[in-house]
């Protein structure tokens, strides 16, 4: 179950990111307006999402028995 849910969040990483460089490139009059708005949303929606697919992907520590 956690591999499905990495790879989904994965791919909503990878839509985000994508979205992201649209907003830095892109010449809509109404982008350009808001930017830095847009800028900073864009942040705070990519930074938590790289850090819950890095974590959903790396290994889980076998508990030692007692």
């Amino acid at each position: 179950m956690r591999k499905i849910l990495a790879v989904f969040v994965t791919f909503l990483t990878l839509f985000a990111i994508k979205e992201g460089f649209y907003i830095l490139n892109t010449t809509d009059k109404e982008i350009v307006n808001q930017r830095t708005i847009l800028i900073v949303i864009t942040l705070s929606i990519i930074i938590p999402l790289i850090l819950l697919s890095l974590w959903l992907w790396s290994p889980r520590k076998n508990r030692p028995e007692n």
